[in-house]
């Protein structure tokens, strides 16, 4: 009985130190997914209130920083939206964010449009050039179907704006803001053109910052065995940001979801009883949204030399997992995804794990480029699957593998050796 109940008590606390890291997680999600920071973006310094957040969180947990500080700053150029928002079609008001969002490299459009519809027998970008250069009417919106939107946010003469009709709630992107091109684009749920309305009511005002002051955050915790081999763990913090004045993406799952996890991490391998052979730094960057601007930066300024990294290992969009993970890069690195499946197919942490091959999404292609051994991991399931929405926030926040994964992590660190 004895043993029974020592047993059973020392299941319990594993059992509450495990429940403890997913509780730490969505502690720091709901700070990182509040209003205060402004969707973690490029308007009212949101990306830097967040990585201030982020440090206080490293200071506690006494991270070693490179430099006198965890900051790695530099500038890009980013398109942004600060003021309030206006549309409105027959009278009717649309939601910014909700009903229509608009491209990141559109101008100040303010005034009274009438709109001209491309015929549904123009299905090429070279027709509808044609269209636009024969049409008689000055400052007009052209109405197209989602056909186009591998141009959407391109500058095309004789063509004051551009609507893209979407059949669902239009998602955002950023990552063509680092220009103003001539037309304005905006997404517009297409259920507010089906009637074909004759004029579109329009109050937007961008202001484009040429030189965006950001910041990387970078910390490590030293090897026991091998101080200048690293393992890296990478996500990035930024976001959206906000359109408009009141519409804030707020990115729990892109990517919230995996800076709580760095956090996570950083504080395990921070505990002595936990110090790793191998050196592990954490990088959380920001950019990533307007272009892997952030990781891109660092490569060509590393502050320690990135072939003393033998493997980066980034998170991005962790927050569910009722169908695995998948692993980018994970048929480049064979030996990695064999052990990492090893391990999981010993205790079961995560209900499967899937190998894609390489892809440009997440900031470990700019480690990937430079030659240094990357994987991206991601987390699958329909249980939340808002993307570059507002409603990627923190209610009803699944976390449904989070647990999991980080024990798979762990003891992947534990088992590899280079």
């Amino acid at each position: 009985m004895k043993h029974f109940v020592l047993l059973l008590t020392g299941l319990l606390m594993l059992t509450s130190a495990f429940t403890q890291d997913v509780d730490y997680a969505r502690k720091m999600l709901k700070k990182l997914t509040s209003n205060s920071l402004r969707g973690r973006g490029y308007v009212r310094q949101g990306d830097k209130k967040a990585a201030d957040f982020i440090v206080s969180q490293l200071k506690k947990k006494f991270l070693l920083k490179f430099a006198n500080n965890y900051f790695q700053t530099y500038s890009f150029p980013i398109n942004t939206f600060p003021y309030k928002l206006k549309a409105s079609i027959d009278g009717k008001k649309l939601q910014p964010g909700e009903d229509y969002v608009v491209s990141c490299s559109s101008p100040t459009i303010i005034g009274n449009f009438p709109l001209l519809y491309l015929p549904d027998t123009l299905k090429n970008t070279k027709e509808l050039y044609g269209f636009a250069r024969e049409t008689e009417k000055d400052d007009y919106f052209l109405v197209v179907n989602d056909t186009f939107k591998k141009i959407y946010g391109t500058s095309i003469d004789d063509v004051k704006g551009v609507i893209l009709l979407s059949k669902k709630q239009p998602y955002w992107q950023v990552s063509n803001g680092g220009k103003v091109a001539k037309t304005s684009w905006l997404k517009i749920k297409a259920i507010f053109l089906r009637n074909k309305p004759d004029k579109i009511n329009l109050n937007i005002k961008n202001k484009f910052e040429t030189a965006h002051q950001t910041q990387n955050i970078i910390a490590y915790v030293k090897g026991k065995r091998y101080p200048d081999t690293f393992l890296v763990f990478s996500a990035h913090y930024d976001h959206l940001g906000t359109m408009g004045k009141r519409t804030v993406y707020h990115g729990a799952n892109d990517n919230g979801s995996g800076t709580s996890m760095l956090l996570n991490l950083a504080g395990y391998y921070s505990q002595p009883k936990n110090h790793p052979t191998y050196s592990i730094a954490f990088l959380f960057f920001s950019g990533e949204e307007a272009g892997l601007k952030g990781s891109r930066y660092y490569v060509e300024h590393p502050v320690f030399p990135l072939k003393q990294i033998k493997l980066l290992i980034n998170l991005d969009m962790v927050g569910t997992g009722s169908e695995g993970i998948t692993i980018i890069n994970g048929k480049i690195y064979p030996e990695l995804f064999t052990l990492l499946s090893k391990i999981n197919d010993k205790h079961h942490f995560v209900v499967s794990i899937k190998a894609r091959g390489k892809a440009c999404n997440s900031d470990h292609c700019s480690f990937y480029e430079k030659g240094v051994p990357s994987v991206f991991i991601y987390t699958r399931g329909p249980e939340h699957r808002q993307y570059h929405i507002p409603e990627d926030d923190m209610r009803h926040f699944p976390f449904t593998a989070y647990n999991g994964l980080f024990r798979l992590l762990t003891d992947y660190v534990k088992t590899i050796e280079f």
